[in-house]
């Protein structure tokens, strides 16, 4: 996390020059924020299984979730001794708590995975499914320590790149992360690793490539598939990220048309409506998609609405949920703890007891965990909003290292660097912030506009 932005550059120039030319001309064109990352509550390690590969299992590969759970248990009751079987299975549990957001599948994946193991120490794919259930729970560490033990068994199974890859930038070691999707994407241009590339390249400050490896993505898998939708909804929230409100309305619309009531799509149009100042619109559909799949990002946004509408009573309610939702993770072993400290910063008055200090505290054992960008971001604005503007101002540089064109990120540091007196770098930071999404919060976009129209010029 420490090195320098140079350095940072430097592998990701050996990356492009490594890839096969055929795919460096489609890859240089190639980023994102979105559930990736964009709204961000509960982002990382929730999709560590998307565009993985499980074994198949009896030509089942076309069923739905559901069905394909329901052939594997059957076959497992038959013969228990499948491991093969029960650890695509434990798969298909993480993928349908993705699915659902019902975090308490997580347990039985575990349960299988620790079975597998303990008749099959080195399975391969059993040791992937456990670095893909720790990142779901946000234990990057362990998904880390697992992958590597992984890898060390099969260096080039295409099992251990997602989840090496998504550890790694989690815990913001950001070469190694790009370092792995040049072998992971040489190996096997897929799902997998163009999603990986995507992310990567967002986190770089390419929204256009990122775009660009996004489609290549979308043309790897059948666009009526959950990952199908699951990868156009990402390409709809970078356009959502730089403020192209009808381009990314195009893509979740197309994804409902082939996945009628897809929660991220809906809450992408909730988004939208939003940003256009429909808040009845808005509220529609982001109670639709937090009924359909309960995740507190959905909620926090469906209260930031009420709360612009006027409506302040509907918005405690919907926060106070926020707090109930993040207990229920909690029982299930999710550390969400980064989500609640932004939450708490943003949200002060419903910050369920918490302190302004208490949030940086809060903020700084995250970090920890976490150390990663938007791990430096939060403490940066929970610092700020505990009026220690010098050292948020030295966090908020840390969040912004890679280039990231983020406009969050940049919101946060013209806020800080106006509390510090510093009149250009606010200006500077506001401007970018706005130039890259004018529409980029529903609660922070007008404040950004009012504080650069006070710096004047």
């Amino acid at each position: 996390m420490s090195q320098s932005t140079s350095t940072i550059h430097e592998p990701r120039r050996r990356w492009l020059a490594m890839i096969p030319r055929p795919l460096l001309v489609v890859l240089t064109i190639l980023l994102v924020a979105g559930a990736f990352v964009t709204g961000n509550a509960l982002r990382a390690g929730s999709d560590a299984l998307i565009g993985s590969e499980p074994r198949s299992n009896g030509g089942i590969a076309a069923a739905t979730t559901s069905e394909q759970i329901a052939s594997l248990q059957a076959q497992l009751t038959t013969n228990a001794g499948d491991l093969d079987a029960a650890t695509t299975l434990a798969s298909l549990y993480l993928q349908q708590a993705r699915e659902t957001g019902d975090t308490g599948l997580y347990g039985r994946a575990g349960s299988l995975l620790d079975g597998v193991l303990e008749r099959e120490p080195e399975h391969i794919e059993a040791l992937a499914g456990q670095a893909a259930l720790a990142l779901a729970r946000h234990d990057f560490l362990p998904a880390l320590d697992w992958a590597l033990r992984a890898r060390s068994i099969q260096p080039d199974s295409l099992a251990v790149f997602p989840v090496l890859i998504d550890a790694y930038v989690e815990l913001g070691q950001y070469d190694a992360a790009v370092a792995t999707a040049d072998a992971f994407i040489n190996l096997k241009p897929n799902l997998a690793s163009y999603t990986r590339v995507a992310y990567l390249r967002e986190l770089y400050g390419d929204p256009v490539g990122a775009s660009e490896a996004l489609s290549l993505a979308l043309d790897s898998v059948h666009g009526g598939t959950e990952p199908g939708g699951w990868t156009r909804v990402q390409i709809g929230n970078l356009y959502l990220s730089t403020g192209n409100l009808d381009t990314a309305e195009r893509e979740y619309t197309q994804t409902l048309a082939l996945l009628p009531g897809y929660a991220p799509a809906q809450a992408g149009l909730g988004r939208i409506a939003a940003a256009r100042g429909d808040y009845p619109l808005a509220i529609e559909l982001l109670t639709d998609a937090a009924t359909r799949v309960p995740l507190p990002e959905y909620v926090i946004a469906l209260g930031d609405v009420y709360a612009v509408s006027g409506n302040t009573q509907a918005a405690a309610e919907q926060y106070a949920l926020v707090q109930a939702m993040t207990q229920l993770l909690a029982a299930n072993g999710v550390n969400s703890d980064l989500e609640l400290a932004l939450f708490a910063a943003d949200h002060p008055t419903f910050a369920n007891g918490l302190t302004p200090d208490g949030t940086v505290e809060q903020a700084r054992a995250a970090l920890a965990v976490r150390p990663g960008i938007y791990g430096h971001d939060t403490l940066a604005w929970a610092l700020f909003r505990a009026g220690e503007y010098d050292a948020a101002w030295a966090e908020s540089q840390q969040a912004l290292q890679l280039g990231t064109r983020d406009a969050l990120l940049h919101y946060h540091a013209g806020m800080i660097a106006n509390a510090r007196g510093d009149s250009n770098a606010a200006r500077l930071h506001l401007g970018t912030a706005l130039s890259i999404n004018p529409h980029f919060s529903i609660l922070h976009a007008s404040d950004a506009r009012k504080t650069l129209a006070a710096l004047g010029r």
